[in-house]
């Protein structure tokens, strides 16, 4: 490892070999998924959110190896915390900053790894998006779960109280979400 002004510059494996398929940024990184479904993540590291289990800034693409063989087939960036969802586990993963609940893991800790959502678990996932603090996730059934901080009613629960695990929204009971 070499210190490069506050960073730590890693060896990776080459992701080079691989298409980009889709791409997300938050505040400070960004990460992206690659054919082959590698997942890889750049930029500051201090909360997390980049996923590699410590909280060093990286300043290329680096490959998030905790995510290889789970089948990611979305990555979405919030402010300073990320999710990925795998088609093969039907699970929403979440890491990063963790305040407000944003994580959606019941609590305000912040994650330096990958950790399923448990209350996410097998529901099949359509959409995720992500806000400075908050998230929302669209099932191919239309539900709409969200969680995180709620300051302005965000997440369209009916209140202001923050979610530190997702809810239905309940107003898109009747409306069929496409």
């Amino acid at each position: 490892m070499m210190g490069v002004e506050g960073s730590t510059e890693f060896t990776s494996p080459p992701v080079h070999h691989h298409r980009v398929l889709l791409i997300s940024a938050g505040a400070s990184h960004s990460v992206a998924l690659l054919s082959g479904n590698v997942v890889c993540s750049w930029g500051r590291g201090e909360d997390g959110q980049l996923g590699h289990g410590d909280a060093e800034d990286r300043l290329s693409p680096t490959q998030l190896s905790r995510l290889d063989g789970h089948q990611i087939a979305s990555v979405t960036c919030g402010a300073d915390h990320t999710t990925a969802y795998s088609d093969l586990t039907s699970e929403v993963y979440s890491w990063g900053w963790g305040d407000f609940g944003r994580l959606g893991h019941g609590n305000s800790s912040d994650l330096f790894i990958p950790q399923p959502i448990k209350a996410l678990h097998s529901l099949k996932i359509r959409q995720i998006a992500c806000g400075d603090s908050h998230c929302l996730a669209v099932t191919m059934d239309g539900e709409v779960q969200s969680w995180g901080r709620n300051q302005n009613g965000q997440l369209g629960l009916g209140t202001m109280e923050d979610a530190l695990v997702p809810h239905k929204i309940q107003a898109f009971q009747v409306v069929y979400v496409v």
